[in-house]
């Protein structure tokens, strides 16, 4: 039963109907919250302390959804937004707010989430809110980083980008997230096109169209590593993000020569291969990953390093199978997380160390409360800055054991 049949009254919000609201918090996806009536609303294109009026797009037993369409009392921290397409787009979550202050909300977001779901009030006994989410860049407009791109068609006669929660394409000339020259590009390929067009622009300057077979080949570098790889296979989209995340990772693994490594969920390899050379060839790495093309690249990629087992397997049923430990397990899951049979039986196979990547702050608290409650302590914990604009951010997770060194 909707909630129009529930108050069925001429009094009654409908979708399309406007309030006047105030907007108290930021809410994890790129929302912030207010009340309505008693009722939480969830509220786009707004910032906390505002007052707006927003349209209602949306409503359940719980909760509205609605778009704010005129700001009445604006944050000191809204901006005009760079781009024309921001606000019906649905790239971008934070347009209208500093580049600096879309850090702060979602450094917010990361603390509201692990106190709530993880329940934790400190790290290693820092407070909480000491969390900050950090900038991949010294000088940071939240423009021209994203590398992969995917664009829908509108026939042969224009790209766009679908709406937020929703299948309508806003057809655009520029997507000012992308990298240079990747919406003329796309626009290149329109008659070629079979449904959506995806671009792809490596660390060595390489731009292309991904073609049906998920080429060209393309050549990555981080540090002193090349990688090369189909261009439809999974690699970090922000430019300087490998860079910063190997670094991450690696200072969190405090790897021994002579330990061994579990990379799971591990796409090119990208943390295998990096490593690897921490544990020297006397140590051993096991990298799992149920992409068959990903492995392919990672095992091109890595035919010089003999400590590398790739292994091509879904995840969660390797590790319930798994009877070996390891000294160190990195993991990066996909935005829903290991999932709580996954990340229990890691606690059982990791033996000193745990990194935990991820792109998703609630999949992360969940997670984090099912390793504390094997006894594992969260002893750090890193937010990036990787998405500008949208409402995403990637958190690196160092867990450890007090009984296990």
């Amino acid at each position: 039963m909707t909630l129009e049949e529930l108050h069925p009254d001429e009094n009654a919000l409908r979708v399309g109907d406007s309030i006047e609201i105030d907007i108290t918090n930021v809410a994890n996806g790129g929302f912030c919250i207010g009340r309505h009536e008693g009722r939480v609303v969830f509220v786009r294109h707004a910032l906390p302390g505002e007052r707006v009026v927003a349209e209602i797009t949306e409503m359940t037993k719980k909760f509205l959804r609605a778009d704010a369409i005129e700001v009445l009392t604006a944050s000191e921290h809204r901006v005009d937004v760079p781009c024309g397409y921001a606000g019906t787009c649905g790239g971008c979550d934070w347009q209208h707010a500093s580049v600096s202050y879309q850090r702060e909300l979602k450094s917010a977001v990361v603390r509201e989430q692990m106190s709530h779901l993880a329940k934790i009030e400190s790290i290693s006994g820092v407070p909480l809110e000491d969390f900050q989410v950090k900038s991949l860049r010294p000088i940071d407009n939240g423009l021209r980083w994203r590398t992969r791109n995917r664009y829908s068609t509108i026939g042969n006669l224009g790209l766009g980008f679908k709406m937020n929660r929703s299948h309508t394409v806003i057809e655009i000339d520029d997507c000012l997230i992308a990298v240079e020259g990747s919406t003329e590009l796309a626009q290149s390929g329109l008659n070629r096109a079979r449904g959506d067009i995806e671009t792809a622009q490596s660390s060595s300057g390489q731009h292309v169209i991904v073609d049906p077979r998920g080429g060209p080949w393309l050549d990555e570098k981080v540090g002193e590593r090349s990688w090369r790889i189909h261009a439809s296979s999974f690699w970090q989209i922000h430019q300087d993000a490998p860079e910063a995340f190997v670094s991450t990772v690696r200072s969190m693994a405090n790897l021994r020569t002579g330990d061994s490594l579990l990379d799971l969920y591990s796409g090119s390899a990208l943390f295998a291969a990096s490593l690897a050379g921490d544990v020297g060839e006397s140590g051993s790495v096991v990298a799992v990953e149920s992409g068959i093309d990903a492995v392919r690249d990672a095992r091109r990629s890595c035919s010089d390093l003999p400590q590398i087992d790739l292994v091509t397997a879904d995840v969660a049923k390797w590790v319930k199978s798994n009877a070996e430990t390891f000294d160190v397990v990195v993991l990066d899951p996909p935005r829903a997380g290991a999932g709580i049979e996954v990340i229990e039986a890691i606690g059982k196979i990791a033996r000193r160390t745990i990194v935990y990547v991820a792109c998703e702050p609630s999949a992360l608290a969940r997670d984090t409360r099912v390793l504390l409650d094997q006894g594992w302590q969260l002893d750090r914990l890193e937010g990036f800055d990787a998405f500008p604009m949208t409402s995403h951010v990637e958190c690196f997770a160092l867990f450890t054991h007090p009984t296990r060194k």
